[in-house]
């Protein structure tokens, strides 16, 4: 299911900036892989939404080969923060190659293995919170883990994003749902009722929710 008219959608790109060689490599890399990645339509929506909060520290929970590290680091600019989250330390590995020749390695930190782990240790730490985004990106069964850490982790006014919450059009169709769109509107429903979120979806691309913490 096309959520967005591909002319539309083909209009939305020409208004984005240009890429620079890096981001072109890791797009073309993507596509020939077949690698989801949020893509630049929604990777500058991550960028405009880090900016207009004035985030400094912004947590990733599921980073792939770093693509949307590189908008939300960009954003978050010299001095800034971005945990990197990655299951695979192959993935990881190529994303500290393209971080570093796009130059932005110095507001990254990367750590290998489950998110939700993670980041639970990170708000048992302690040193590094409360963060301003929260980006959730994992597998889909586990985005409901997500909201609870996100309670501890970000701070008031702080903001939840969470991407493919349209889930190319299975969540319209939830009569035998498999585990992946299960988590899906399970996790949109806690969040329609979360009374410390508000949060809107805007059907851009697969959807992407966004929740100020309240």
């Amino acid at each position: 299911m096309n959520i967005v008219d591909s002319g539309i959608e083909g209009y939305l790109r020409t208004l984005l900036p240009p890429p620079d060689p890096v981001r072109r490599e890791m797009e073309e890399m993507a596509a020939r892989r077949d690698f989801p990645i949020i893509g630049p339509l929604v990777g500058n929506l991550c960028a405009v939404m880090a900016r207009s909060i004035g985030a400094h520290k912004v947590f990733e929970m599921g980073s792939g080969f770093g693509y949307s590290t590189l908008w939300f680091s960009r954003a978050v600019g010299p001095g800034g923060l971005v945990v990197h989250t990655e299951g695979s330390p192959d993935n990881s590995r190529q994303a500290r190659s393209f971080l570093e020749r796009a130059g932005v390695e110095a507001s990254v930190r990367y750590e290998v293995g489950d998110a939700r782990d993670i980041l639970a240790a990170e708000i048992r730490r302690g040193d590094t919170l409360p963060f301003d985004v929260l980006f959730i990106d994992m597998d889909k069964e586990q985005y409901p883990d997500g909201l609870p850490l996100a309670r501890r982790a970000l701070r008031t006014g702080g903001l939840l994003i969470c991407d493919n919450m349209l889930w190319s059009g299975r969540v319209v169709k939830p009569t035998e749902p498999d585990e992946a769109t299960r988590g899906i509107l399970e996790m949109t429903r806690l969040l329609r009722e979360a009374k410390d979120f508000h949060t809107t979806l805007i059907p851009l691309r697969d959807g992407v929710t966004v929740s100020l913490k309240l």
